[in-house]
């Protein structure tokens, strides 16, 4: 099978997890096992859509790129200077 018979619009539906590499789905931040440990504060942040969206998605792979474990990422994800 070469590029030329594959299905229009068949494309990789999973990434990995930013936290834990493991497979996840495109539209979403983390894996459901990593999602489910971050503290609710930061879950409901993070599902708000609004201007800042972007910024906390930011902040948060600032958080996982700097090691913090999931339990302690915090709720304050649009300010990652105001936590320090």
């Amino acid at each position: 099978m070469n590029s030329e018979d594959t299905v229009r619009g068949a494309a990789v539906t999973t990434t990995p997890c930013r936290a834990c590499r493991t497979p996840k789905p495109v539209r979403m931040y983390l894996c459901a096992d990593c999602w489910d440990r971050l503290p609710r504060p930061a879950r409901r942040a993070l599902t708000r859509r609004d201007g800042q969206a972007l910024a906390r998605l930011r902040a948060l792979h600032t958080q996982l790129d700097a090691g913090t474990p999931l339990p302690e990422i915090t709720a304050d994800l649009t300010d990652p200077e105001a936590r320090q």
